[in-house]
């Protein structure tokens, strides 16, 4: 491994990322906006039905539907105001605001933006790429936000299709299970109604597929640790912080899963792409507050730094490591009700059964490459403990990031069973 060409690639697809990431967002807001503005109006009836994070169960905070943040999406997309510059606009994200106090939600700011209502201020979110609306902004262009609604939904099914059926094509039908048994831990049936609650599906998913396609060329390579790189600026160009470490996770189980490395190889290849990811994700993201400061100022470095120290503090009043117990707690929630409990004891029943027909593959460095992956289990946990105060406010969609301990868990087993790694079918 060259530790020097490993830094002067990724310095150099950093670099690259973030030219591609500001030149997609200079073409999109090239795009007229007018009739976005129509396509908006017209879904306003079901945006005012949803007004704050509406829950599709009522009761059942984790079925929300992100409307809050989906509005702030919208309005961001056909925004425009002639008291700020093409590049303001674009790297500092400026919108208009109404209401006061409680009565303040961004379905109101929209609503009097889209029909023609003086706003009293204006509010900005620089801090993000807000890469989203390279794909929202052209999709207002064409249709409703509704249309988009049922768009995705199918989107996020078919994805899940395609890799389950590859799974079964290259002859990984282990691993094919091993997703569809995690994949209802996302809360995969609520994400048709969200944008911003979608997005790190949408990259995992992509990313896995990409894998199964490509798996062993990559290895051959050498290029997982671009694509773990790639993968982080991805999450971090696209995403609003909600569930990222999806994107880390289960990636990371498929390759750790699929390579017929020893358990000393498979640790370093989890620690190495672990921190390649982490340089993409953190990397792009510092990269759109310098460009932010030096292309048109205000102050978005200091802003963002601000946020980033607050979001990693303990849980609100409490010490880092009773803060850590409770976040814990506030993310196990949403699993506790007879659907999953009768979820877990499906996959309880199926890893037996599994383990008593290939128990005789059971070796010493199986036990070893099991162990491997079940490390990726424990990420999620990481991410609670560094991101507490995050968490503590928003655990009704950050929940989602234990899905990831389900299926390294399950991975884990196979790997233990000798199922990973075998040849294609």
């Amino acid at each position: 491994m060259n530790i020097g060409r490993i830094i002067k690639d990724n310095l150099l697809l950093l670099a690259g990322g973030t030219v591609i990431g500001f030149m997609a967002l200079v073409l999109v807001y090239c795009l007229p906006t007018e009739l976005m503005k129509q396509h908006v109006g017209q879904s306003i009836p079901i945006i005012e039905r949803e007004f704050g994070n509406s829950e599709l169960i009522p009761g059942n905070a984790a079925t929300l539907t992100g409307n809050f943040t989906d509005c702030l999406m919208l309005e961001h997309a056909i925004y425009e105001s002639e008291e700020h510059s093409f590049l303001e606009q674009m790297l500092i994200m400026y919108r208009g605001e109404s209401g006061m106090g409680d009565g303040w939600a961004p379905g109101y700011s929209l609503i009097d933006y889209v029909e023609g209502i003086e706003q009293p201020r204006e509010a900005d979110y620089a801090r993000y790429w807000h890469g989203y609306l390279v794909i929202l902004k052209p999709m207002l262009l064409l249709t409703t936000f509704n249309s988009i609604r049922v768009i995705f939904g199918i989107l996020q099914f078919v994805l899940a299709g395609v890799i389950i059926l590859l799974c079964g094509k290259k002859g990984r039908e282990f691993l094919g299970t091993a997703f569809l048994l995690s994949v209802p831990c996302l809360y995969l049936f609520t994400m048709c109604f969200s944008l911003s609650l979608s997005i790190c599906y949408y990259v995992m998913a992509g990313a896995m597929i990409v894998q199964l396609l490509r798996h062993e060329k990559m290895v051959e390579k050498g290029h997982y640790f671009a694509f773990f790189m790639i993968v982080g600026m991805l999450t971090s160009y696209f995403d609003f912080l909600t569930y990222p470490i999806v994107t880390l996770g289960y990636p990371l189980c498929v390759c750790l899963f699929l390579c017929r490395d020893n358990w000393k190889v498979s640790l370093k290849k989890a620690v190495g792409y672990s921190v390649e990811w982490s340089f993409g994700y953190l990397g792009l993201w510092a990269m759109k507050w310098v460009l932010a400061d030096l292309l048109v100022g205000g102050g978005t470095i200091r802003d963002a730094l601000e946020n980033l120290f607050i979001r990693t503090e303990s849980a609100q009043g409490y010490s880092k490591i009773a803060g850590f117990w409770k976040v814990i707690k506030q993310s196990i929630e949403p699993y506790t009700n007879w659907g999953f409990y009768l979820l877990v004891l499906g996959i309880l029943i199926y890893l037996a059964v599994c383990a008593w027909r290939n128990r005789r593959n059971v070796k010493q460095e199986s036990l070893l490459q099991g162990g491997v992956v079940m490390l990726v289990a424990l990420v999620p946990f990481a991410w609670l403990f560094l991101t507490q105060n995050h968490v503590e406010q928003h655990w009704m969609f950050t929940f989602k990031i234990l899905a990831v301990s389900v299926f390294a868990g399950i991975c884990a087993v196979g790997k233990v069973l000798g199922k990973g790694g075998e040849a294609d079918g």
